[in-house]
């Protein structure tokens, strides 16, 4: 039977000073949340620079559905299956022997000893365990790239063999930043924003604007696998579709092609910082990266944010498109942000935008659209899709 408990680490949590223990308490709850959604409850246990998770049932599919799900909690910096064993050399010796025994090639011993009061230091218990394994199964000891690392680690009171490490996302746990509104399109960037500001802490709630004319159902079933891949990061995920046909219909008549993705975008964003009022948001979130296309120069990013007074975030804003590309891959949006059905964004776009916008042109271009009521109507006929956190 396969180890029924992980040992997890986090990195940035453990420069958070006085703050940290509430840190670890919100990493704590997010774990227990993600292992029951992924129908691997357990036990989660905070302790002397680690978080221990003791799983409820120790098969094979249980360890490896809590797995993913701990690979998915940000805040986690890495982890690892473990066996636990008495707070005794002889006991780690016969229990790191037993791991060696199961495996070949090359090895290396790493010790932590987070207890100073045990009586070997770490590089004498490296030695001591590392001369019983090679004694025991003749594998050769590589110090700087080993088949395989033989991780131990000695609390106050037992000591862990760890299996083979696994990365989680780093970061802060969700929550701890507190909430933001992410814009969702239907494209590869903005759901990667999202998940670059959960692991920043943050609770995200997604807001798409809609265009029935633009792809119509195709465009909502992108979205429904987009935010369950979200979800699966966060927790659920909840998603307001705001429907933008009439307001975009709006914009065409009274403004000059070249500069609609510009009223486009100030409209979007006026209509997702009302949601962030009312939902108690601190900021806006969009997925644009400096350049990119047209609508993300300098100038026209100054001028769509000039619309709302919070602040709106742009974390890919420095990225490359690779770059963003292997996130989605990872975060498991990739496949889905490349389905064929267009956003609102994609349709009635000029072959020649502007890309150089003057804020005081745009604004006289605005005040020519017949608005009317067209945004409260908008936001009141928004509904709610939500996506829980087993997806």
């Amino acid at each position: 039977m396969p180890p029924s408990l992980l040992v997890l680490h986090y990195a940035e949590i453990a420069l958070k000073g006085e703050n940290r223990g509430w840190f670890e308490g919100r990493l704590k709850d997010n774990l227990q949340d993600a292992l029951r959604a992924a129908g691997a409850p357990g036990s989660v246990r905070r302790e002397r620079g680690r978080i221990v998770v003791a799983l409820a049932d120790p098969s094979p599919a249980a360890l490896e559905a809590a797995c993913g799900a701990v690979s998915r909690t940000p805040g986690v910096a890495w982890f690892a299956a473990a066996e636990e064993a008495p707070r005794d050399i002889g006991a780690i010796e016969a229990l790191v022997v037993a791991r060696a025994r199961a495996s070949a090639g090359s090895f290396a011993v790493d010790t932590r000893r987070a207890d100073k009061t045990f009586p070997l230091t770490s590089m004498e218990v490296n030695r001591r365990v590392g001369a019983a394994v090679v004694a025991a199964t003749g594998r050769p000891v590589d110090l700087g790239s080993p088949a395989e690392t033989l991780g131990i680690e000695i609390a106050a009171d037992r000591a862990f063999v760890l299996g083979p490490r696994r990365a989680g996302p780093g970061g802060l746990p969700v929550g701890s930043s507190g909430r933001v509104v992410a814009l969702l399109s239907g494209g590869i960037d903005s759901p990667v924003a999202a998940w670059r500001m959960m692991r920043r802490g943050c609770r995200v709630l997604a807001v798409h604007f809609f265009n029935g004319a633009a792809g119509g159902e195709g465009v909502l079933e992108k979205l429904d696998l987009l935010g369950e891949a979200l979800a699966r990061w966060q927790g659920r995920l909840n998603l307001r579709v705001v429907p933008f046909e009439a307001i975009q219909r709006a914009i065409v008549a009274a403004v000059p092609a070249d500069h609609r993705m510009i009223v486009y975008r100030r409209t979007m964003l006026r209509l997702a910082d009302r949601i962030r009022e009312s939902e108690n948001a601190r900021a806006l979130v969009t997925g644009d990266s400096v350049g990119q296309v047209a609508s993300q120069t300098l100038e026209n990013l100054a001028c769509a944010y000039a619309a709302v007074p919070g602040p709106v975030l742009a974390p890919l804003s420095g990225a490359e498109k690779e770059e963003i590309i292997a996130d989605a891959r990872r975060v498991g949006t990739f496949e889905a942000s490349c389905l064929p059905h267009q956003d609102c964004c994609s349709f009635l776009i000029s072959p020649h935008p502007a890309t150089k916008a003057r804020l005081r042109e745009v604004e006289e271009m605005e005040a020519a659209v017949a608005w009317g009521t067209l945004l409260e109507e908008a936001l009141a006929a928004a509904p709610l899709r939500s996506y829980p956190a087993g997806g």
